[in-house]
């Protein structure tokens, strides 16, 4: 459980360090930080994973 909630955490805060690059008014900060919020929703999502198979048993 502690291991799909720090995927939810860790995930959570590159998206939202994703978003804040991505408010800045250069094309490439605007790329990268879609990139890196898009990236980071792998690890929420696995995350959630874990933690719906962890509460199911």
């Amino acid at each position: 459980m502690a291991f799909g909630l720090t995927l939810v955490i860790v995930g959570a805060l590159g998206v939202v360090g994703g978003i804040w690059l991505a408010l800045d008014k250069r094309a490439a900060s605007i790329v990268g930080g879609v990139v890196i919020a898009l990236l980071s929703l792998a690890p929420v999502l696995v995350g959630a994973a874990f933690l719906a198979w962890d509460t199911s048993r």
